[in-house]
Formats: structure tokens, C-alpha cells, sequence
């Protein structure tokens, strides 16, 4: 059974952030409730790219600011690639 995009995405934070424990919520902000850094943004904007085959434009990191944000981007990119 494939794993949700939530699900895989919680596991990139913590395989990238090392927080074995870390639970996340769509409504989590990405800044206030993870603490991500700039830098983790981007080394999170190159993992999501890659696992999920998608392009994240530079444009448009500084709209995403919750979880429910990275999730709906990805199916958003999911479903103008088919």
C-alpha cells in the first residue's frame, strides 16, 4: 500500500531533522511549530523534489507555510504532470 504524501512527508522531516519522535499535523507551520531554518527549507525543497518527482519553483517557497501547504503543492505538481 503506498504511503500518503503526509505520511512520506513526515518521514523526510524526520530522516532530514533526525527527530525520530516528531509527529506533524497539516496545520503545523513549517517555522513556528517544526523550528525549520532557511537552510532546512532548502534541503527539504531538493528531498521533496526528489521522492515526489516534482519541480518546487523558487517563487513559490514563500507561499508555502504549513504542512497542508507542502501537501496540497505536491498533489497540485502530482496532478499537472499527468
Amino acid at each position: 500500500m503506498e504511503k500518503t504524501i503526509l505520511e512520506q512527508l513526515e518521514k523526510i522531516l524526520r530522516d532530514s531533522l533526525g527527530k525520530e519522535d516528531l509527529h506533524i499535523k497539516e496545520e503545523d507551520s513549517l517555522i513556528n511549530d517544526l523550528e525549520l531554518t532557511s537552510l532546512d527549507i532548502i534541503n527539504l525543497v531538493g528531498v521533496i523534489e526528489d521522492t515526489f518527482g516534482i519541480e518546487i519553483l523558487d517563487e513559490d517557497i514563500s507561499a508555502i507555510k504549513t504542512v497542508k501547504d507542502v501537501v496540497n503543492y505536491i498533489e497540485e505538481k502530482r496532478a499537472s504532470n499527468n
